[in-house]
């Protein structure tokens, strides 16, 4: 699945855009963003540190005052979402840039379990409750179940 840039509805980046403006990474760079442990996601790293994104002191020593005086970090802050994810979080406005980062979700279990009647039942269980947004959702791609 596609990762989205999301921020808040009361993002300045989202009056921005309702003002007309376009944005790009240089926009999205000037407020903090959601903080992973360094290391924890090589690829993901690099990736957002290609695009100005990774949070660091140094980064946080450009921040605009004029774009985010009187906002807590929270208001401010520019996450990383899937679809999936967005439906958990709620209230989340997807940012128009394409993050060149792809995700997913796995039901990861012992070997010696993967057949055990009650991990195919769960398998299934979630599978059937996933079906619903994926047909909303074409982003969302569905493993077929093993027979």
């Amino acid at each position: 699945m596609p990762v989205h840039a999301v921020v808040v509805p009361e993002h300045p980046l989202v009056a921005a855009l309702d003002q007309g403006q376009t944005l790009d990474w240089d926009d999205v760079a000037a407020f903090p963003s959601l903080a992973l442990p360094p290391g924890s996601y090589p690829r993901v790293e690099a990736s957002l540190r290609r695009l100005g994104l990774w949070s660091s002191l140094k980064r946080m020593n450009r921040y605009r005052r004029d774009r985010w005086e009187g906002k807590s970090e929270q208001e401010l802050m520019v996450g990383y979402a899937t679809v999936v994810s967005e439906q958990v979080a709620g209230r989340l406005v997807r940012l128009p840039l394409r993050l060149p980062l792809a995700s997913g979700e796995a039901l990861v279990l012992r070997r010696d379990w993967g057949e055990h009647p009650r991990a195919l039942a769960l398998a299934a269980e979630l599978h059937q409750r996933l079906e619903p947004w994926a047909a909303r959702h074409p982003e969302l791609q569905l493993t077929p179940l093993p027979l």
